[in-house]
């Protein structure tokens, strides 16, 4: 897998690229957490954490995630490649 080094504009780019599924990692609240993208908005990104993923039970698409806005986010994968912040 490729890393990247990228700025801010260009990494928000690339996760305005992102599909569902797709993995990013935040920075919310002085902690960092791995998150899978639900949906790409104008504001933000709407993740599900992947903690919450793997305690999860029910039928898939019945958990609510949360919006992120763009400036929380610090990586995203996106096909095969990773862009992190600088």
């Amino acid at each position: 897998m490729t890393v990247k080094q990228v700025d801010k504009e260009t990494l928000r780019a690339q996760v305005e690229r992102c599909m569902f599924g797709e993995r990013l990692v935040i920075e919310h609240e002085g902690k960092r957490l791995s998150a899978r993208v639900q949906h790409v908005g104008v504001t933000g990104v709407k993740v599900v954490p992947e903690t919450m993923l793997m305690e999860h039970e029910g039928e898939p698409g019945d958990i609510n995630g949360v919006t992120v806005p763009y400036g929380d986010i610090r990586e995203v994968e996106v096909g095969g490649v990773t862009y992190r912040l600088a």
